[in-house]
């Protein structure tokens, strides 16, 4: 289990039962929400994927020789994901991880976010790269990066999976509208230009759906783990179904 921007380990405990529940072995990303705070001042993802990497070589040991693991990335974890999997040096490591993965369910993950935040977006330092297969954007940012070197369903050995929740449309903020609308409108907005979307209260639906993945769109799911979200009883044997 991939935890999202800015979240830690603990908030996914939930999940982590419904899933042991439901039979099925798993961890969750020994990360904490302090981890992150150094991205976004530039900083790298790479004390993400060095502990992913650390992780899905140990589950590789403990299952036997030749075993390969299961993903699933919430939020920005999903992207993450995608990232790990693939050969390009990055930041001057080579993670690789697509022999490793035979699938990836991905949750609210923002694919193809245009990160057009109001108050702009620090540009990431990073080292150790082929500039011949980054343009500008990609060179400063570690999700152009991925969409940029991994488009789509990239590995054809991977099972990539994308759901998305449709619960919130933005709406632009004015007296009278719920602050969830305008909240939703405002990410939304950052993702695709647009505030006028239906998605699951952060990630639109449109930029959820990676391209060449199996889209599963959940009617009344919100992004945050909550009562009605993608890991609760309500909508997780949506999804879990591709994990058994």
């Amino acid at each position: 289990i991939l935890p999202g921007f800015l979240s830690g380990k603990e908030a996914y405990r939930d999940l982590e039962a419904n899933l042991h529940k439901r039979d099925i072995k798993c961890e969750i990303l020994d990360i904490s929400p302090a981890e992150w705070w150094p991205t976004l001042a530039g900083g790298s993802f790479d004390f993400y994927l060095i502990k992913l990497n650390e992780t899905v070589t140990r589950m590789r040991q403990d299952l036997g020789e030749g075993a390969r693991v299961q993903l699933l990335g919430h939020s920005a974890g999903g992207w993450l994901a995608r990232l790990y999997m693939g050969p390009n040096r990055y930041n001057g490591r080579i993670y690789n991880g697509s022999d490793y993965v035979s699938q990836l369910v991905t949750l609210g993950t923002p694919h193809y976010s245009q990160e057009l935040y109001p108050f702009g977006r620090v540009s990431e330092k990073r080292t150790g790269e082929d500039p011949t297969l980054l343009n500008e954007k990609a060179m400063g940012s570690s999700l152009w990066f991925t969409n940029a070197n991994y488009p789509g369903a990239y590995h054809p050995n991977v099972r990539y999976i994308s759901v998305c929740g449709r619960s919130v449309r933005g709406r632009e903020w004015r007296l009278g509208v719920p602050t969830s609308e305008a909240v939703a409108h405002g990410s939304y907005k950052a993702n695709c230009g647009s505030g006028d979307r239906w998605g699951d209260g952060v990630t639109d639906v449109e930029t959820a759906l990676l391209e060449g993945s199996e889209h599963i769109v959940l009617e009344g799911c919100y992004h945050n783990p909550s009562e009605k979200w993608y890991g609760s009883d309500d909508f997780i044997d949506e999804w879990v179904k591709y994990l058994l």
